[in-house]
């Protein structure tokens, strides 16, 4: 098994069920499936081969779980860089990998203009709307002009992504994690009824963090949809949960209380959620008990 299985199943079982969610835009299985396909071949033209590390410095949006997906296509390596870092502290991770393409969005395009001078034969793709940084491609321009190519198919144990640690002791370290590894774990959470294939997950944590990263895997193992929101507020998650019917989201303790605590909560509809899954720290019993009622 790897981390495009569920992209596949999906595809042959459910081409026209939702799968991706962010602001006004709503694609399908199909559509992501062509996507990814394309992009998959778009990174292999920048130089992005079997087992190259293709790095991602960026909010959350569609694009980013398009990007998880197309570098497993390609056979590449993801490696999702941390948002709150310092230019240099991304810049050491990426020399430590030795990416050589950087996705950035437009929260990021100047770090990731700052980040190509230092580190000269690293390519850089704009991956958000509006007008493309002098010096970058264009994600959906990479999209348009390939043409897809077949999954290739990586077995268990080949690399899949490398995550960085927090480095709350010393310096951060890239934690290098197979397919096997990362279907082991989203196998071990659907059978404990975790993120089943009728959830609509809410991407609310940050993607470039393990924690959601657990819960989407689950996800694109099971089919279901994917909405995202840029960052996490608390008005952000009330408001798509009520409008998209979100029935899943994971979240840390803080975020939780910040949610049980807003004073707008009693005006949103929060019925469609049943699973609130929490990590990263511990939670109060007080908490626990708000969020629970």
């Amino acid at each position: 098994m790897n981390t495009t299985h569920g992209l596949r199943r999906a595809l042959q079982i459910n081409p026209d069920g939702l799968a991706t969610v962010y602001g006004a835009r709503r694609r399908n299985w199909r559509e992501v499936g062509e996507r990814v396909a394309r992009l998959a071949a778009g990174l292999r033209g920048l130089g992005a081969e079997p087992g190259d590390r293709v790095a991602v410095l960026s909010l959350n949006s569609d694009r980013y779980l398009e990007l998880y997906l197309a570098t497993a296509w390609a056979g590449a390596v993801i490696v999702p860089l941390n948002t709150r870092w310092s230019p240099l502290e991304n810049e050491d991770a990426l020399r430590d990998c030795r990416a050589n393409v950087l996705v950035v969005d437009q929260a990021f395009a100047a770090t990731g203009a700052t980040l190509a001078k230092a580190l000269p034969e690293l390519k850089l793709v704009y991956a958000d709307d509006g007008d493309i940084p002098s010096g970058m491609d264009d994600y959906e321009a990479l999209i348009g002009r390939s043409a897809p190519i077949p999954d290739a198919m990586r077995q268990a144990a080949d690399l899949a992504g490398i995550f960085y640690t927090g480095g709350t002791t010393g310096r951060s370290k890239g934690v290098m994690l197979s397919h096997g590894n990362l279907m082991a774990n989203a196998l071990n959470a659907l059978g404990e009824g975790m993120f089943p294939g009728t959830a609509t997950y809410l991407h609310a944590a940050p993607m470039f963090h393990l924690a959601n990263g657990a819960a989407m895997y689950s996800l694109l193992l099971s089919g279901g949809a994917n909405v995202m929101i840029q960052a996490f507020t608390p008005e952000g998650v009330m408001a798509a949960v009520q409008n998209e019917r979100v029935t899943d989201v994971l979240l840390v303790p803080t975020m939780i209380q910040m949610l049980v605590d807003h004073p707008a909560l009693a005006s949103h509809d929060m019925s469609s959620l049943t699973s609130l899954a929490y990590g990263a720290s511990p939670i109060s019993e007080a908490v626990l008990d708000r969020a629970t009622k």
